[in-house]
């Protein structure tokens, strides 16, 4: 029955893993863990912490599963209280635990936090050293700032795996170094993926080097074997657009093997803006609003701006117009630069 439990937590079947776990006449350790893990991939939080409380023991593979949950789950803080909650409680943790606390400082930009796990590693000693913990140290120490201390940690790797190098490649693009990062990526001894090939066309975007995107980009399939996706459309679109090539994103967007997505026509919007070309804003506002509808307010408000910003009143009211007709207040400012220029590119569940 356990197992049947973990399978359906596997597959985030919860309503079946729960009917199983209820109908157990006695429970093992193992079975209220595989629950609780059901409840955590199915991004049931609140419910897991319930269920957490609720179990008569838990050991180390309950606290991680918990800790990393929360994580994940974007509440940092209350990974980190359970993590000493965890001490307290005298469980040992191991390096699934760190590797899922570091997510949390990673989120917290807690570097104080961070070195304590690099120094209980070290104390640990060797069979602590795995690439696995090694990335998550380097996208911790990225995300708070420390770029030496990725470097050395970096450099000191006995082996690396894709995911190092893409995310010291991500990390020093977006904290200002983007010619080294790819002249890092030009020293990779791994074969690139998806996600290394998007930390080096947001180098590119960093760097202003048009061109050599360009030729990244159409080397993704030839070269590297990798099918463009849509981050990696939406990169270059966002780049042309940044650089004021409007008409070449234009033409990018209309070679896309699938259908923009709101952050596609997000980068165009920005563009038109940078160009003054509002009869191209206006179109590509519609599309927003039908793919958004929720936001739709916040697009024509935004609409309405650039009108005024070129003394188009009428045009301006217009749009208000259409506004007071949704009867929806102005939501607090929002850009269309690319949300995930400022964020790594490898998740805590991407770090093998």
């Amino acid at each position: 029955m356990t197992s049947l439990v973990g399978v359906y937590a596997a597959a985030r079947q919860l309503e079946d893993a729960r009917k199983v776990f209820d109908e157990m006449l006695t429970r093992a350790v193992a079975a209220w863990n595989c629950m609780l893990a059901a409840y955590v991939r199915c991004g049931e939080v609140d419910a897991a912490l319930r269920f957490f409380g609720e179990m008569p023991r838990r050991d180390a593979v309950a606290w991680t599963t918990m800790i990393g949950g929360c994580a994940n789950a974007g509440r940092a803080a209350e990974a980190v209280d359970l993590f000493w909650r965890m001490r307290k409680a005298r469980v040992k943790d191991d390096t699934v635990t760190m590797v899922a606390l570091l997510t949390a400082c990673a989120e917290l930009g807690d570097l104080e936090l961070g070195r304590w796990v690099h120094a209980r590693v070290d104390l640990e000693g060797s069979q602590w050293r795995t690439v696995l913990l090694d990335n998550a140290l380097i996208h911790m120490y990225l995300k708070c700032g420390a770029i030496e201390d990725a470097r050395c940690l970096f450099g000191m790797m006995p082996r690396r795996s894709t995911v190092s190098w893409t995310t010291m490649i991500s990390g020093l693009a977006i904290h200002g170094h983007p010619q080294e990062a790819l002249n890092l990526f030009h020293r990779m001894q791994d074969r690139p993926d998806g996600a290394t090939m998007l930390a080096v066309l947001r180098a590119c975007s960093h760097a202003g080097r048009i061109d050599d995107a360009r030729w990244y980009f159409e080397s993704m399939e030839g070269v590297y074997g990798i099918n463009p996706e849509i981050q990696h459309y939406g990169c270059m679109v966002d780049m042309l657009c940044r650089w004021r090539r409007l008409n070449e994103a234009l033409e990018l967007v209309e070679k896309m093997p699938f259908q923009p997505n709101e952050g596609v026509w997000g980068a165009i919007l920005s563009g038109c803006r940078r160009d003054g070309n509002l009869e191209l804003a206006a179109k590509v506002n519609d599309r927003l609003v039908e793919l958004q509808p929720e936001r739709a307010a916040g697009h024509l408000v935004l609409l309405s701006n650039m009108y005024a910003a070129v003394g188009q009143w009428e045009q301006a009211r217009m749009v208000r117009e259409r506004v007071a007709a949704l009867n929806a207040e102005k939501p607090a400012g929002r850009s269309w630069v690319n949300e995930n220029e400022s964020s790594m590119v490898v998740a805590q569940a991407r770090l093998v």
